[in-house]
Parts: C-alpha cells; sequence; structure tokens
C-alpha cells in the first residue's frame, strides 16, 4: 500500500482532482485536508502507547468535518448532489470500534496507524477494504507535506501536484480571497504565500524527494480521460469511469464558496482568464519573468512579459496596495504592523534569483 501526498498549488484545482479519485475501489482518502498539526502528532504518540480508544477520539476530535459534511461548509461539502442537498456523515462509535480492532491485529507503528485511521473509516462507511494499492492524503500545504514525512519516516509514497498557469494561479487567489467575505481572511502572510507557491512550490517540493508528478488543472478539464489513464498507469490501478465524475461519497461536487463558481464549466478561458486589474504592468512583466521556466516547460503563454529583464520588483505591486489597503479597512493591528514584513520578504525572496529549478521533474 502507497501513499500519495496531495499538495496543490494555490488555488490549484486539488479539491477538484481530489473528487475526482472519491470513488475508486483501490484508493483510500479522507474527503478533506488532512491536517499535518499537533493533534495528528499528538494522536499518532496516543496510538504508539497502544491507547487505540483515545486515539480514536482524538481523531474524531481534530477532524469533526470528516464524519458531519455539514461541518464543510466552506468546502461546499454542506451541499453535494445535483439538488445541492445532500451530505453525508459517518458513524463514529463503528469508526471507533474497527480502529481498535485493526490496530491489535498489527504491529503499531505510526505509518500503521495512519492506514489505520483510512481502514476503520471505510469500514464505517460500509465499504470493501480489499485491494487497496493507494491511501492518498490532502496534505493541503508544503509545510504539512514536509511534517508528514519528517514524522512519519516513511520512504513509500510519491507527491501529486495540481497546478494551473503560473498568472492564473495567482491572480484568482487574490481576486478569491479579497472578495470571500469582504476580505477578512486575507492579509500581507496570506499574499506572500500564494506568491511563495506559485514562484517557488514545485522547487520546495522537488527538495523533499524526486517522486514528484505534475498535474496540470487545464489538462484535467480539457483532457480528463487521457490524464486520469495515464496516472492509471503510474500508480498501477485500475481505470474506472468515477475518475471523471468529480463527486464526494459519490454524491457531485459543485465547488467550494471562495471561487462562486461550478467547477464543471467548460467555457474556454474558464480556468486561464487573468485578473488584470490586481496588477500594474510592470508586475505582470515581473511575474511572468519569474515564471518563464515555468511556463515553457508546461507550455503556457506568454502575454506579458517584454524583451526586459527584471529581476527585483521594488517597487510595490498594485496586489500589494490592495491587500494593504483590505488589511487597514479591517483594522487587524498585527497584520497591519507585518506589512513591512512581508514587502520585504517578498522584494528578498519572490524574485528571479530564486525561482525555478525544473530539471529534475
Amino acid at each position: 500500500m502507497k501513499f500519495i501526498l496531495l499538495v496543490p498549488g494555490g488555488r490549484g484545482g486539488s479539491d477538484f482532482f481530489h473528487g475526482l479519485l472519491d470513488n475508486h475501489k483501490q484508493i483510500l482518502q479522507f474527503p478533506g485536508h488532512f491536517l499535518i498539526n499537533d493533534n495528528f502528532y499528538k494522536l499518532l504518540k496516543k496510538a504508539k502507547d497502544n491507547k487505540f480508544k483515545e486515539t480514536a477520539k482524538l481523531f474524531l476530535k481534530a477532524y469533526p468535518y470528516f464524519f458531519n459534511s455539514k461541518l464543510s461548509k466552506i468546502t461546499g461539502h454542506d451541499k453535494l448532489g445535483p439538488n445541492k442537498n445532500r451530505f453525508y456523515k459517518v458513524n463514529k462509535d463503528k469508526f471507533i470500534n474497527y480502529f481498535i480492532k485493526l490496530s491489535k491485529e498489527k504491529k503499531n507503528t505510526r505509518v500503521q496507524a495512519i492506514k489505520n485511521l483510512h481502514l476503520a473509516y471505510y469500514l464505517a462507511r460500509g465499504k470493501k477494504i480489499t485491494n487497496i494499492k493507494i491511501i492518498l492524503i490532502n496534505t493541503h500545504l508544503v509545510s504539512y507535506t514536509k511534517n508528514f514525512l519528517s514524522f512519519t519516516n516513511t520512504k513509500n509514497f510519491r507527491i501529486i501536484h495540481v497546478m494551473k498557469g503560473p498568472m492564473p494561479a495567482l491572480s484568482s487567489p487574490i481576486m478569491n480571497w479579497l472578495n470571500f467575505k469582504n476580505g477578512k481572511f486575507f492579509f500581507p502572510k496570506n499574499l506572500y504565500f500564494q506568491l511563495d507557491i506559485v514562484f517557488k512550490g514545485i522547487t520546495d517540493l522537488l527538495k523533499l524527494d524526486k517522486n514528484l508528478h505534475i498535474v496540470q488543472l487545464e489538462n484535467l478539464h480539457k483532457k480528463r480521460k487521457r490524464v486520469m489513464k495515464d496516472l492509471c498507469k503510474i500508480y498501477k490501478i485500475k481505470f474506472e469511469k468515477t475518475l471523471l465524475q468529480c463527486t464526494y461519497f459519490g454524491f457531485q461536487w459543485w465547488g467550494d464558496q471562495i471561487s462562486f463558481r461550478w467547477v464543471f464549466n467548460k467555457k474556454k478561458n474558464a480556468i486561464s482568464k487573468i485578473k488584470e486589474e490586481l496588477f500594474f504592468k510592470r508586475d505582470l512583466n515581473f511575474f511572468e519573468y519569474l515564471a518563464l521556466d515555468l511556463i515553457k516547460f508546461y507550455n503556457y503563454e506568454f502575454k506579458y512579459l517584454r524583451n526586459r529583464k527584471v529581476y527585483f520588483n521594488l517597487l510595490p505591486m498594485k496586489c500589494e496596495l490592495l491587500v494593504w489597503k483590505n488589511t487597514i479597512k479591517h483594522k487587524k493591528i498585527i497584520h497591519i504592523i507585518s506589512i513591512p514584513f512581508f514587502y520585504l520578504k517578498r522584494i528578498i525572496f519572490i524574485n528571479k534569483l530564486s525561482s525555478f529549478a525544473l530539471g529534475s521533474i
């Protein structure tokens, strides 16, 4: 049984890809982000000490949205199905009992405990667990992925990074988060995170291991069958028609609250449109030069790059000014104080001298 760690590229469609794998009979996965934080460490330590009931209860407390999708409003799991009136629940008592039983059967390690959590979850759902080949974990962040690999010390893993063109990948989250609930969740550190994942994310993942597979969101929409068949060959699993439908617990998924649109939008520019109003022209030129190697490597289109090499963009960018204005509007003192810090950090670390190293993919 192999681990696949799913790591998104900003708002690059990882939840969409996650949903395509939902009903595959050879894949185990939780229906959401498996946050690798203090709760994760605590429950695995409990498992190592053979405190299986406590482990299961800690898991229920740390990840309640896995057991009642009405708690997953932002991800849209509370409104599934063709009429957006379906949700899912998993019996907690059954999960605890199955986890205790499984944990007593084999030598307990951190990796085995993670496997048992997934197996118990599927048994509690009434699913079969025979012929399972893959456990997919949506680690959500590069930092969580590092933590997972470090803490479990597992070698039998692959990483899938879902991405889209660098310019849409940058403009989409900025626009969406500034609009979502009047921008109350988007401040300088969040902008820096988006810049970092777009321009350095792949390089950071390559440092973890060479076992990295890139899935382009554009191809998932336009060439889905071919992409999923290729993945089946790579990971030696059977191709199933369910891989062409994005669902959670078999119910159609419509997308999350942040993007405000249906994930199956097939318009030509549905996933490639750039929100130019977020940037000055010099910003767009700078970003395309930063992403020069990435755009060439994955055959994306150049739109703004001129014959001018800009290694550093020292002036405030328009997206930064918009985020600073939003921060001041919400009167978040700590975030207001952080403005110069993340501005300087962007100048130092988000530049051509610290961008891609794609040769190993």
